[in-house]
């Protein structure tokens, strides 16, 4: 009988242990999704990726020089953050703060950043380009296009804004987006003042790759017209496509 009670006792422990692990998961799990949900109140971004499989830092090779001076830069800001209280400072400093901390291969840190950054002022295109630039190292690549997009969508005037999405197609080997991209960009930007060249020679460079020299050649014809300075770099590269 004595046996029989143990085993019934240890069968509730084992009832009891399972239940409270459930609900420690799932607390958890809803945890983590109000926290998304609060990120995306306050900063209009919505992590797409799953958390679990991201490059969160990378052993990055840098000079002694090179990394004692992006380390003193990060303590200099943080020391400024912990002292600037006006809206434009505070943003300024998240953003380098960022940019640093990524070039330290500090991704989680940069991302961070990024998230206060967003959290006090989410309409500013350079902060979501520079924002992909990191989800990018990070492998969040739904995210990165997502932010790359944000960019082109608060000014589609801004021929970088297009490079960079398109080499973020590159990235995930997506050719047909990458052109797309080009193409989208060039007739946007003919309603602006902007310069088109940075879009037309990264496109040129793109078409050799995929072996359309013709096409290539084309638009190095369009620049000559557009750059008459670089007329001779621009022949030379013609003439090497030729060969």
């Amino acid at each position: 009988m004595k046996k029989y009670k143990i085993i019934i006792i240890a069968c509730l422990v084992l009832i009891i242990a399972a239940g409270g692990f459930w609900y420690y998961g799932k607390n958890t799990e809803n945890n983590k999704e109000k926290q998304k949900e609060k990120i995306a109140f306050d900063t209009g971004f919505i992590m797409l990726d799953d958390e679990k499989s991201l490059v969160w830092s990378e052993a990055i090779q840098l000079s002694l020089e090179a990394r004692t001076q992006f380390e003193n830069k990060i303590k200099e800001i943080q020391a400024d953050l912990a002292v600037k209280t006006e809206k434009d400072d505070r943003l300024a400093d998240y953003n380098n703060l960022a940019v640093y901390q990524k070039y330290l291969g500090n991704y989680r840190e940069s991302y961070n950043a990024y998230l206060e950054s967003l959290k006090l002022e989410n309409q500013a295109r350079i902060s979501w380009q520079n924002f992909a630039d990191v989800l990018l190292k990070m492998k969040a690549l739904k995210s990165a296009e997502t932010a790359y997009k944000k960019a082109v969508e608060l000014n589609k005037y801004i021929p970088e804004s297009y490079v960079k999405l398109a080499d973020y197609y590159k990235a995930v080997n997506d050719g047909v987006k990458v052109e797309a991209t080009y193409k989208s960009g060039l007739e946007a930007i003919k309603e602006s003042m902007e310069s088109d060249s940075l879009v037309l020679n990264a496109y040129a460079e793109w078409l050799i790759l995929q072996n359309k020299y013709d096409q290539a050649i084309e638009i190095y014809e369009q620049l000559i017209v557009k750059q008459p300075a670089n007329k001779a770099a621009l022949e030379k590269k013609i003439e090497n496509i030729k060969k």
